[in-house]
């Protein structure tokens, strides 16, 4: 029991060894030699850590002061305890001549790093007349220019080519439509730069074909084939349409019907020389019945060519049409069959 009572009063005692110990380090000078900005001044100071000889001395670090040594750190006693603070300064910032602001930077900033800093706070790229790791001085003006990247989708048209299949059962000259061409696209991506809003390089990044263009066929009369239509033509009925919407001898027409057909010539005793619209009585114009071929209107007339809708008769009516020639022979020639008229566009 007595041996116990000495171990308990033996860690006792070494108890208050160590707390002595410790409270007469806690009343130690401790040396400090603190720098700031190249300005060095000595002090006595009897507190423990960096922190709290700082707050002594009303010193508070700014977010970008710079400290070499962490605010919790032990002083030292018996040896100097070197403190070096680096302050954070303001300069003048000016972007595409704009109005200047100010910004505080770090004692060991470069230009690179201001420009880092901006471009994440503002969201877009800056640009610097000099080098990135140009050394920025307190109250100095930094001039910068705004720089862009924008990309642009530019889409254009791949030309399809034309495929013509001569085909029987179509005058020589005359096309009809099998399949309509269908444009391709391309697509092209163009980056651009800009400095200050000014573009200064254009690159094409890349060019993309996104549909492939589609061939346009085209069926067209064979000249062997033109005996053939008038055949045809003679034996179908006035008032037969033909087809809708194509190409008649490089014209475009709306639709082609079959039509009964005479001849006249202005020679011919007691005729006039002009058609009902004015027009001389020759070649090229012809009478039509104005309710179904309005006057004025431009037509194509098998065996006979382009012609305009010009004159009128009183036996013209309905699917019938009287061709004017330049003599009575040719008039005589042509006679009376029926033709294939196709009614062009304006």
């Amino acid at each position: 029991m007595a041996r116990k009572i000495q171990v308990v009063f033996f860690l006792l005692a070494l108890m208050a060894i160590f707390a002595t110990t410790a409270s007469a380090d806690s009343i130690q000078p401790r040396q400090i030699r603190l720098t700031i900005d190249a300005e060095s001044h000595n002090f006595v100071t009897f507190v423990n850590t960096v922190g709290e000889f700082l707050e002594e001395q009303g010193l508070y670090l700014n977010r970008k002061d710079i400290l070499n040594m962490d605010l919790d750190v032990q002083l030292r006693i018996g040896a100097p305890n070197n403190l070096n603070l680096r302050r954070s300064f303001l300069i003048n910032i000016v972007i595409d001549d704009d109005e200047a602001f100010e910004y505080e930077i770090g004692p060991a900033q470069r230009v690179g790093h201001v420009i880092a800093e901006l471009r994440e706070e503002m969201g877009f790229d800056l640009a610097h007349n000099g080098f990135l790791n140009d050394i920025i001085v307190p109250d100095s003006t930094l001039y910068l220019v705004s720089r862009t990247i924008v990309e642009y989708v530019l889409t254009s048209d791949i030309p399809f080519e034309r495929e013509v299949r001569g085909v029987r059962g179509l005058l020589p000259g005359e096309t009809e439509v099998f399949r309509e061409g269908v444009f391709g696209e391309l697509k092209t991506v163009i980056q651009v730069i800009y400095i200050a809003g000014e573009e200064i390089e254009r690159t094409v990044v890349s060019v993309t074909r996104t549909h492939n263009p589609v061939n346009e066929i085209l069926f067209a009369g064979d000249y062997d084939g033109f005996a053939g239509e008038e055949i045809a033509s003679a034996r179908l009925d006035p008032g037969t349409v033909m087809s809708v919407n194509g190409i008649v001898r490089g014209f475009d027409y709306v639709y082609s019907v079959i039509m009964e057909s005479t001849a006249y010539s202005a020679q011919q005793p007691g005729l006039s020389n002009y058609t009902f619209s004015g027009h001389r009585a020759v070649r090229g114009v012809i009478a039509v019945d104005p309710s179904v071929i309005p006057l004025g209107t431009w037509v194509y007339v098998e065996g006979y060519g382009r012609a305009l809708a010009s004159d009128t008769g009183g036996a013209i009516r309905g699917n019938k049409i009287d061709l004017c020639f330049d003599t009575v022979a040719e008039a005589i020639q042509h006679g009376r069959r029926n033709v294939r008229v196709w009614i062009l566009r304006d």
